[in-house]
């Protein structure tokens, strides 16, 4: 049995006369919540445009659930949700409408499925009751859930997540984690969450991939970090990336 779902494989990406990536390489176990920790420039965001498929590689292979992603985009993709930066929506409509404009681009839902779909996807990320309101009332952290729920329409087995904490409060930051935890619990879903916060990464993770100057530093489990000589996770990032 196939136990990883992503394989991240000598990835490399060179820009002009610019190496990004080099050689990255790494896996993420379904049913695992995955960080991914590096300064700013490292890598991170290049490493998840190519494995979502924004970007080409310019050598090296990326597979979910055994589907090359540039080679076999449509089987790798429809296994995958994602927000990369900031999620967008139109201001001035609703969250449900928002989601039933991007349900319908799932050809294989009739209309009442999508109705359904979208009132299933609000109450798991528990915006239900502010659904009918305009996204512009709408707080950092309720846009960060509204953003999940959009991952959630096409039944993913993988989510990608980008800086997802980024200016939230510790209250809308708490509302992601135990997302994010609960999600993984009840709904299988294994996650891959790109962030510089290690304190939320710590209390949400079992494993860790470190990406320093374009290169994997290490990879490996949460417990054997918090098992080693390091006092805390900065004190580790800092020692493997010196």
């Amino acid at each position: 049995m196939q136990d990883h779902l992503l394989e991240v494989s000598n990835v490399t990406k060179i820009m002009g006369k610019r190496k990004i990536l080099n050689q990255v390489s790494f896996n993420v176990k379904k049913g695992s919540i995955c960080g991914f920790i590096g300064a700013n420039g490292a890598g991170k965001t290049t490493t998840i445009r190519i494995i979502t498929g924004l970007m080409k590689p310019t050598a090296g292979t990326v597979r979910i659930d055994q589907h090359d992603v540039h080679k076999d985009r449509k089987n790798a993709l429809q296994k995958l949700g994602a927000i990369v930066e900031t999620p967008i929506f139109f201001s001035y409509m609703s969250g449900r409408k928002n989601l039933l404009n991007l349900a319908r681009l799932h050809a294989h839902l009739d209309s009442h499925q999508q109705k359904e779909k979208v009132d299933e996807v609000l109450r798991i990320v528990d915006l239900t009751d502010r659904a009918d309101d305009k996204v512009k009332t709408y707080s950092l952290g309720m846009k960060q859930r509204l953003g999940i729920a959009q991952a959630l329409l096409g039944d993913p087995e993988i989510i990608i997540l980008d800086e997802p904490a980024n200016g939230l409060d510790p209250i809308g930051m708490r509302e992601l984690r135990e997302l994010i935890l609960g999600l993984s619990r009840e709904h299988k879903i294994t996650f891959l969450i790109s962030s510089h916060l290690l304190d939320e990464l710590q209390k949400m993770c079992d494993h860790l991939v470190v990406i320093h100057k374009g290169s994997i530093a290490w990879s490996g489990e949460l417990k054997d970090v918090m098992d080693s000589q390091y006092q805390n996770m900065e004190d580790f990032l800092i020692a493997v990336t010196r």
